[in-house]
C-alpha cells in the first residue's frame, strides 16, 4: 500500500515538473516562434505544399523523393514531369543535393531518355557491387595485434 502512494506521489511531482519546465520553456521563446510548436497540417499536406510552392530543385526533391512515397503519391505525376523534365539539366550540371543517394531513389522509368535510363541502370549496378563487396570485406584494412600483456589491439594498415 506504501508503495502505491510513493508511486502515485512521485508521479504528480513528474508531471507537475514536467509543465513547469514546459511553461519556462515555453514562455521563453519569442512569441513569434510559438506558432511551430503545434499546427493542424498533416505531413503528408505538409510535403505535397512544399513541393508544389518551392522553386528549388534540391527542395523539391527533399519534400518528394526523400519522404515516404505515401506522402506524396497523390501528386506522383507531377513529380514525375518534374524529373524528368530537369533530368537532363542536372545531368550537366550535377547539383550537390543530386547524390548517388538520391539518384537511387528516383525510379529508373522516370528518366526520360533512353540512353540517360541505360546509363543510370549501369551506374548503380556498379554501385550495388560495391556495397555488396565492401559488405563482405569488412574492413580488411584493420588488423588485429596482441600486445605484450595478452590484451587485443586493433591498428590501421594503411
Amino acid at each position: 500500500n506504501t508503495v502505491v502512494i510513493l508511486a502515485w506521489r512521485l508521479l504528480y511531482i513528474l508531471i507537475s515538473s514536467t509543465l513547469v519546465i514546459f511553461g519556462v520553456f515555453f514562455f521563453n521563446i519569442e512569441k513569434k516562434y510559438w506558432h511551430t510548436f503545434y499546427g493542424t497540417e498533416r505531413g503528408k499536406d505538409l510535403t505535397i505544399r512544399n513541393f508544389k510552392e518551392s522553386n528549388e530543385d534540391a527542395t523539391k526533391a527533399s519534400y518528394s523523393l526523400q519522404t515516404s512515397k505515401h506522402h506524396w503519391k497523390s501528386i506522383e505525376n507531377e513529380v514525375r514531369k518534374w524529373v524528368e523534365s530537369n533530368w537532363k539539366r542536372w545531368e550537366e550540371e550535377k547539383p550537390k543535393w543530386l547524390d548517388a543517394n538520391m539518384r537511387a531513389r528516383i525510379p529508373v522509368e522516370w528518366i526520360p531518355s533512353n540512353e540517360a535510363r541505360s546509363e543510370e541502370m549501369k551506374r548503380r549496378k556498379s554501385v550495388r557491387k560495391q556495397s555488396v563487396a565492401q559488405i563482405m570485406m569488412g574492413d580488411q584494412h584493420k588488423i588485429g595485434l596482441i600486445t605484450s600483456e595478452g590484451k587485443g589491439e586493433e591498428q590501421d594498415n594503411l
